[in-house]
């Protein structure tokens, strides 16, 4: 395994655990009904957690391994990566606008009860949807679309392009 493979994946799990559980203190926290002020202050925490493990970790692996330049194949495999934590972060914006505005949508629709039903369940998760868990799932966005990127970056360099 490579010294890049190895900080990816480091990256990874860093990533994975820290935010993972912040995530689900944060789903824990809203549907026990605690404040928001909690939230803000895990996160802060877990920001800072992600901080200075990636310090530490990526300092030991650069310290044990001698350091490479990049090649064009990085270079690409990079770039495709990104392209696909865009399109993830892209289609989720897109999922998110549409949870949020179809609502609105529905009061101009044929009733039926499959409809009336879907908008009962969509009223009632954008009521859980406060204005102070909207940056919270932008975060949720953000750390799904850099997961996609770390492991696409993995798989191009274990199976090549």
């Amino acid at each position: 395994m490579s010294t890049t493979e190895k900080s990816l994946l480091a990256s990874l799990v860093i990533t994975l655990l820290v935010f993972g559980n912040f995530f689900v203190d944060t789903l824990e926290a809203v549907l026990a009904g605690e404040p928001m002020a909690n939230i803000g202050t895990s996160l802060v925490a877990a920001v800072i957690s992600v901080i200075i493990l990636e310090i530490i970790v990526q300092s030991l692996l650069a310290s044990l391994s001698a350091s490479q330049k990049d090649d064009e194949r990085d270079r690409l495999i990079e770039r495709m990566s990104f392209r696909n934590g865009y399109i993830c972060l892209s289609v989720g914006m897109w999922i998110w606008i549409a949870q949020t505005t179809i609502p609105t949508w529905w009061t101009d629709l044929p009733s039926s009860p499959f409809m009336a039903r879907l908008a009962e369940e969509t009223v009632r998760a954008a009521a859980i949807m406060t204005g102070a868990l909207v940056p919270i799932l932008l975060l949720l966005l953000f750390v799904i679309a850099e997961v996609t990127v770390t492991v696409t970056r993995l798989f191009y360099y274990r199976h090549g392009l």
